[in-house]
């Protein structure tokens, strides 16, 4: 049933009918949130359960984009918090973000998300609440759970509706200046892990206008690539095919970028997936070619599909 969120979106015109006939509520995120304290030396365990259950019901319950969804058409996606050393209410960690987005006609749902964010700090102390202000910083913890939860629906929403998900991605950029701007934690700033994958980079590849063609990319990959399998299996593969062509212009301009990085992260199984047993040679030959071009670390991989 959670495909039906696709078949709303492609039908924009009939959403307002769905009101008389479905309870909605005003949550996007179905949010499982896991904080693993095994690497720390702490015997109290309290602190730790307190803040995965304060996480998770800030993120499931605050409303971030005023969309209306049934349960079923909420974002599935995952959070997951390695606590890397604890002391005085204070958290190192290192956060992994996942999101899905579910492909039409099926009951497989696609990896849309997947970043790692190492050394986010913050203050957190046992059922503390968690404060949400849409016009100042509250804290780091709130501020990097606002950001993503707005990077995971904007992504969504884009797989739907081509840049329909730009203002979700100028609310993460809103919230990493706020932050940049108050908070006293280096994480925020652009040259935070050298300069290359962190938070100020992700968000700057969604909004400007140098990287278009990545939602493209995202755009026709699951609306016309996966979203079109069951119709027309060599027509998707084609159309998916050509999109990850898209990014050898990318390449070109801005090689190696963050977006693309993450991209092919959480696709390499998929793509393989979808192409392996092709009965087409050069057509896979091509493919093989360009994917080694253009991601090359995952070689290895590509050259299995036969």
């Amino acid at each position: 049933m959670r495909s039906l969120r696709i078949f709303c979106m492609r039908f924009i015109t009939y959403s307002s009918l769905l009101l008389f006939f479905f309870k909605l509520s005003s949550q996007q995120l179905n949010c499982e949130v896991i904080v693993n304290s095994g690497f720390i030396n702490q015997t109290e365990k309290e602190i730790f359960i307190n803040l995965e259950r304060n996480i998770e019901s800030f993120l499931n319950t605050n409303d971030w984009d005023n969309q209306s969804l049934q349960n079923f058409e909420k974002i599935d996606c995952t959070l997951i918090i390695t606590v890397l050393s604890y002391s005085d209410s204070f958290f190192n960690c290192n956060f992994e973000i996942k999101s899905f987005r579910p492909v039409f006609n099926t009951d497989y749902n696609t990896n849309i998300f997947l970043f790692k964010d190492n050394g986010v700090s913050f203050n957190y102390e046992s059922n503390q609440y968690i404060l949400r202000s849409d016009s100042r910083f509250e804290s780091d913890l709130a501020s990097i759970l606002e950001f993503y939860a707005n990077l995971i629906i904007g992504l969504d929403k884009d797989s739907f509706a081509l840049n329909s998900g730009k203002l979700n991605f100028l609310n993460s950029k809103k919230i990493l200046d706020f932050a940049s701007s108050n908070s006293q934690s280096n994480m925020w700033s652009q040259n935070y892990n050298n300069g290359r994958i962190n938070k100020y980079w992700l968000v700057e590849n969604l909004v400007s206008s140098n990287y278009s063609t990545i939602k493209e990319i995202y755009y026709d990959y699951h609306r016309r690539g996966l979203d079109v399998l069951i119709e027309d299996k060599e027509n998707a593969l084609q159309t998916i095919s050509q999109t990850i062509g898209k990014f050898n212009l990318i390449n070109r301009l801005r090689p190696n970028s963050i977006m693309q990085q993450m991209f092919f992260q959480s696709k390499n199984d998929e793509i393989i997936n979808l192409y392996k047993n092709h009965n087409n040679e050069s057509y896979l030959k091509e493919l093989k070619n360009n994917l080694n071009r253009i991601a090359p670390f995952f070689s290895e991989k590509w050259n299995s599909i036969k």
